[in-house]
Order: C-alpha cells, then structure tokens, then sequence
C-alpha cells in the first residue's frame, strides 16, 4: 500500500549534550509525545502516515514503546546511519513524498509542515526545507523530498555527514536536484525553540507554561505570546534574510540584507551551486570584518556549504 505523505520524526536517547531529551517531560508529558500529538491534525489534512525512527540500540527501547501506546508504528535502523533508517521507512512503507522531523522540535507546527509539503509540490520540487535561508525559529524545521530521490541519496551517499543528516546529498547538489525553500516572511531564524541543551529545554518549558493550549496552538500564535527573544544591538551590523521572488527560486543563493539600526547598509549571499561555495559582500568596506563575522554565526553548523 502506497501512501500519500510519509512523515518520518526521528528521534533517539543517545543524544550527546541532553541524553534522554526526547522522553523529557514537557507539559506534563514527555517531550516526543508532546510533539506527536501536535503533529496528529496534519494526517487529515495531507492524508498523511506518521512514523517514528529509532536506532535498534537497547537504550531506544522507550522511544518505541512510547509510540506504540500512541498507536504510531516505529521504524528501527542503524544509530549514526540515519539515512539509512529513512531508506527503511521508505521502503516499509512506500509514499509520493516524505516529511523529515526531528525529535529536539517538540513545537512543530502541523500547519507548517503542511504548507511546505504544498509549496514542494507546486514547485515540482526534489526537496524543498524552511531554512535555506532560515526565517522561521530554530525548532520549526521542516524538509521535504520526493521519495525516488530520498532513495537515490540512500544508494550514492558515502560522506558520514551525508548519512547522518539525511539530506545534504540532496541539498548540496542544486546541480542534479531541483530545490525550494519556504520563506516566512520575517526575519525569526534566531529565535531558538529547538532543544538540544539543558538551556534549551528549560526556554522551551518557559514558552510552553505561557500556552492555555500547548497541544493545539500555532507557531504564530506561540509568538505572538511570547515575542522575539533576540534583536539587534545599537549600532550592531544585522543580517535579515531575503525571500526570493518567486518561492522555491534559487535556494542555493542565499542572501541576507545588511542593516545597521534598522537601515539597509548592503547586501550579503553565498552560493552553493556545485564545488566550492562562494561568498560576496557588497557593504562598506569598514563593516566587512562585521558582516563576515554576523554570517559565520548564522551558518555555524551548516551542512550546505561545508568544505570537508
């Protein structure tokens, strides 16, 4: 049986920095509950199957039993081989289009995703994400590829980075692959509603406190009670990400507007087409060490245009 949408939420114990996160309580319950149920309204609206993958390791146990008793069936595969464990999904269960989640975003909003898995097909896209350039929170991310392409990736991808990330090999080939990108609006790719630190998960408990109801609320809502945490500084050169003009075009140019208190001041973008990736700073040549500087802090962690 082929379904239409497969959203494929990973999630395991063995996390470096917080072990044991996704089965942390938030709201009362432990954290990868919490981001199910607020994904569950997304089944009917993309006719869509939710899977949880889990490595095969003992430690990961709890994260199957708990899906289970939310009657979500669990795909189990290799711990640092997490391509691999989609290509499993995939092929248990076979679909027109998969949604990669990830279990440090218990905020996800089922809307979201929804509206990337739109804007993937009417771009006639290979894989289409919210953060290339990011402009939503950090916690809110959400890919999107067509399934024959995720299997291709599974077949030729060597790099270790590759097969632990899952979509690099996609993302990372504008060449062979047609790419979008989801662009909000606004410039909120520093807010961090993600969960990888003790600090994290205490601001994501902070937010979650402020709700009359967690479960149900959409991520504008969310920010509309809470704000923005991070903002410019005085006289701080910030770069606010650009959309571009037709969705979906060219995410692997991605351009950033250089602002100094709120005025344009120039432009910034790197290029990641195939080989190396290439940087241009068009700002006055006394900001330049500042707007090298804000852009390394945005693409810490970057897998696009990594170089090894």
């Amino acid at each position: 049986m082929t379904v239409d949408t497969l959203i494929v939420l990973q999630a395991r114990m063995g996390s470096s920095r917080l072990p044991g996160k996704v089965l942390s309580d938030l709201g009362g319950m432990p954290m990868l509950e919490f981001q199910l149920r607020r994904l569950v309204p997304v089944t009917s609206v993309l006719d869509a199957t939710i899977v949880v993958a889990t490595s095969e390791h003992e430690r990961d146990d709890p994260v199957a039993e708990l899906a289970a008793g939310l009657d979500i069936r669990t795909i189990r595969g290799p711990e640092a081989d997490v391509l691999g464990r989609f290509a499993i999904a995939s092929e248990s269960i076979p679909s027109e289009t998969i949604v990669r989640l990830t279990g440090d975003c218990p905020l996800t909003d089922p809307s979201l995703v929804a509206e990337t898995v739109s804007l993937h097909r009417a771009a006639a896209a290979d894989y289409t994400s919210n953060v290339l350039p990011r402009s939503y929170p950090k916690g809110l991310d959400v890919e999107v590829c067509s399934a024959d392409v995720l299997n291709r990736a599974a077949a030729e991808a060597t790099a270790p980075f590759e097969r632990e990330h899952v979509t690099p090999f996609l993302y990372r080939r504008p060449d062979r692959f047609r790419l979008a990108n989801l662009f909000s609006g606004e410039d909120l790719g520093r807010e961090r509603w993600t969960v990888d630190t003790a600090d994290d998960i205490a601001r994501v408990r902070g937010i979650v406190e402020r709700l009359a109801d967690p479960v149900g609320i959409g991520w504008r809502e969310i920010l509309t009670e809470v704000g923005r945490e991070f903002t410019a500084s005085e006289g701080e050169l910030w770069l606010r990400p650009v959309g571009a003009e037709t969705p979906g075009q060219c995410p692997w140019v991605r351009t950033w507007a250089a602002e100094v208190d709120g005025r344009e001041v120039g432009s910034v973008s790197v290029e990641s087409g195939a080989g190396e990736p290439s940087f241009d700073y068009l700002v006055p040549a006394v900001r330049l060490d500042e707007a090298r500087a804000a852009l390394t802090d945005l693409l810490v962690g970057d897998q696009q245009i990594r170089t090894d």
